[in-house]
């Protein structure tokens, strides 16, 4: 089975809008054993009736989102209607809806609301329970068109209830696909190719296997028929990587740092200056993250760290704040002023300016504090040099401190 996607939407393309659509249907139609095979972004416009041409001409699934709504520029209604010879009807029970839908929310729908309750003659209409614009689904030559709201919060409950079972019926019989992804950081994309390929080959051929590359890590990905032999490759891939991966599949650092904290008792304070308190905002992102995160210092000016976290004078006028020193004193500090078990520590250079030859920008100082089974506090501190773009040193030193985290925890 051929399945194609296409986005319509300016919006999309001009940057306004992210694109999470893609994503979203590989995720739901792996489990019925199909992939997406190609996918196609495109402006409101003509190039939406190419671009659906084409896809027909290929594909025997084509997924069509956007472009059902009431004004100027949602066009696809209209082009289905021509494409496929098909006069638009208009259907009652469908603007009694939305004047229900409407009038739940207080809200009074406008005149041209009423675009929305014309169906292409003969198409099936997939209800929306979560907006106005009702999908469509039409079958032509052995060919099957979905089109879908833009809008996710309308998209994936109207994919899941009306398409979703109709595409269960046409893919009945093939075998669903099995993924893992394995989040691994600290190693690059290529020595981990190096590391892990041939010994997952030498599993099974029948095993994709993928990579993809982010600030400071990569995604390691395994796609097969047969679930247990992605299992084996799993499980291959962790003998081989040991602590390098640190989640599975849509697991993120936080997550694991939360979820070993609490594991284990374990609660944590952080003290930041170069992140503003990034690490502290990612971890209070995860449920309870209350159980564990008890303290948190945004320590962005030199007097800060003095008065806030003990970080003496001496060690900013001898080594300066973005130093191991001080680095090492400000997770000495905030690990004792919170009473925590573990505390991290970042001081650095987010840039665009403020660096020098000795410390250009992008440079990091962490530190790590922790009470050992005596109880006594041990302090150790870390030295990078991170990319010098503001966003991305801040991203990638947060995942740093987390990282340390991680591993301590372990």
């Amino acid at each position: 089975m051929i399945i194609e996607v296409i986005n319509t939407g300016s919006e999309l393309l001009l940057g306004q809008v992210l694109n999470t659509h893609l994503g979203y249907f590989s995720e739901q139609l792996l489990p019925l054993g199909v992939r997406v095979t190609r996918a196609d972004t495109v402006p409101d416009g003509p190039l939406i009736e190419q671009s659906i041409r084409e896809s027909m001409s290929r594909a025997d699934v084509v997924l069509v989102t956007g472009g059902l709504g009431p004004t100027s520029d949602d066009l696809t209604r209209d082009i289905i209607s021509r494409m496929f010879n098909a006069p638009l009807e208009f259907h009652p029970e469908i603007l009694d809806k939305i004047y229900t839908y409407f009038a739940q929310r207080k809200v009074v729908p406008g005149p041209l609301t009423r675009v929305q309750a014309f169906v292409p003659q003969g198409a099936t209409v997939l209800p929306n329970n979560h907006g106005s614009a009702p999908g469509l689904y039409l079958q032509r030559d052995g060919k099957h068109l979905f089109c879908l709201p833009g809008p996710p919060r309308e998209l994936k409950p109207m994919f899941e209830d009306y398409a979703l079972p109709i595409l269960r019926e046409l893919f009945a019989g093939i075998p669903p696909l099995a993924r893992k992804v394995l989040r691994v950081y600290g190693v690059g994309e290529s020595l981990l190719q190096e590391r892990v390929e041939h010994h997952i080959l030498a599993i099974s051929d029948q095993i994709e296997i993928g990579y993809c590359a982010r600030l400071g890590e990569v995604d390691l990905r395994f796609i097969a028929a047969n679930g247990e032999l992605v299992k084996q490759a799993s499980a291959k891939a962790r003998e081989l990587l040991g602590e390098a991966i640190y989640a599975e599949d849509e697991g993120n650092m936080e997550q694991t740092v939360i979820s070993a904290a609490r594991a284990k008792h374990k609660t944590i304070a952080t003290a930041e200056s170069c992140t503003g308190g990034l690490v502290a905002h990612r971890l209070t992102n995860i449920p309870g993250s209350s159980a564990v995160l008890q303290r948190g210092w945004v320590t962005y000016s030199n007097q800060s760290k003095v008065d806030e976290i003990g970080v003496s004078e001496e060690t900013l006028r001898l080594h300066g704040a973005v130093s191991a020193e001080c680095a090492r004193e400000m997770a000495r500090g905030a690990l004792a002023v919170s009473g925590c078990d573990l505390a991290v520590a970042l001081t650095g250079i987010a840039g665009p300016d403020g660096g020098t030859a000795e410390k250009p920008v992008g440079t990091l100082y962490a530190g790590l504090a922790w009470k050992d089974a005596k109880d006594e506090v041990q302090v150790e501190s870390h030295h990078k040099l991170l990319v010098p773009k503001r966003d991305d040193f801040k991203l990638t030193a947060s995942q740093f401190a987390l990282n340390l985290l991680r591993l301590k925890l372990s």
